[in-house]
């Protein structure tokens, strides 16, 4: 890729211009941010900074990246996806269901091109190896499957009052079903579409926070999927993101401290325990060599369009607006 356009310069803006620059070094990067002033690290990776979103769009870029907060992405998204540019959209993809409706309509009318999510964990490769022994039907009959997630929120973004980052801010597209909507998208992905039977948010910590800080739901999905429970928080202490899928012959534990494990009748059997298979942060350079390859023609899919990312994006909404408890 030739040139790239990075929108927002938060902390995963600032990732993925990293990213571009270290995949890309003889890319053109330029930054749309909301002021213009000078930024030392983007000048050291050789990005122009505008904050005009005018000047910007007269120009052509092989990709945009759109990471500013999901509550401002409705305000831009449907011109880009009008303007046919291909596109990068950091999840959660939007922070209101009418909004996932809106982004949805201007698809249909939009010109050809790659438009992603940047649900990243669907590069994971140890999440990888639990789809393809779930597709390939090792573990029988999924009967149930439980994605858990937490962590301090204040130790989320240590060099920041976790009070005034956008997590802490319902009205911005923080709140814990938004934040770790990782899991959610992970069902879908494993096991396809899913209906939200039941939700409970709330804050029931001492966080101060305007947004919920724990969330448990219960998902369904079409003939012969499980029975799906998602718990997530700001609140635990010590980081856990544990998965379980549990069928009629075999089941699978994957847990992002480093293992993979297959549940046998008689033991339980080692996947993976590489690192490689859970560096985390080398799925966002995966899915930006994904992308490229798509981009350039490459008949291998990327591993997830825009309105898959919607469709993810709305289950986390309704659970949200749905499962809050006043």
């Amino acid at each position: 890729m030739n040139s790239i356009l990075i929108i927002g310069l938060g902390s995963i803006g600032r990732r993925h211009l990293r990213n571009a620059a270290t995949r890309f070094p003889n890319a053109k990067l330029t930054v749309l941010r909301h002021r213009q002033e000078p930024d030392l690290e983007a000048e050291n990776l050789g990005a122009t900074i505008i904050s005009d979103p005018d000047e910007a769009f007269g120009q052509e870029f092989d990709i945009v990246v759109l990471a500013t907060p999901s509550a401002n992405h409705i305000d831009i998204l449907p011109d880009l996806i009008a303007r046919g540019y291909n596109l990068l959209v950091e999840k959660p993809v939007v922070s209101a269901v009418a909004d996932c409706d809106t982004i949805i309509q201007s698809l249909k009318t939009a010109p050809a091109a790659t438009r992603t999510a940047g649900f990243n964990f669907r590069y994971l490769p140890s999440l990888q190896k639990a789809k393809d022994a779930i597709d390939a039907g090792t573990l029988g009959r999924p009967a149930r499957a439980n994605f858990t997630a937490g962590l301090w929120l204040p130790d989320w973004r240590p060099t920041q009052d976790y009070r005034t980052c956008y997590s802490a801010d319902a009205a911005r597209g923080g709140g814990v079903e938004l934040d770790l909507v990782h899991e959610i998208d992970v069902a879908r992905w494993f096991f396809g579409e899913l209906k939200l039977e039941h939700a409970h948010c709330a804050r029931l910590s001492n966080l101060e926070i305007n947004a919920n800080d724990t969330a448990l739901m219960t998902l369904s999905g079409q003939g012969g999927a499980p029975l799906i429970h998602v718990a997530l928080d700001y609140v635990s202490r010590q980081r856990v993101r544990h998965y379980e899928i549990i069928g009629d012959e075999t089941g699978l534990q994957w847990d992002l401290s480093g293992h993979l494990n297959r549940l046998t009748p008689n033991s339980i059997e080692t996947v993976t325990v590489q690192n490689a298979d859970f560096d985390v942060p080398q799925t966002y350079l995966s899915m930006f060599d994904r992308i490229a390859s798509a981009i350039q023609g490459n008949t291998e899919p990327h591993l997830q369009t825009l309105e898959d990312g919607i469709a993810s994006t709305r289950l986390a909404l309704q659970a949200r607006d749905q499962g809050t408890l006043i």
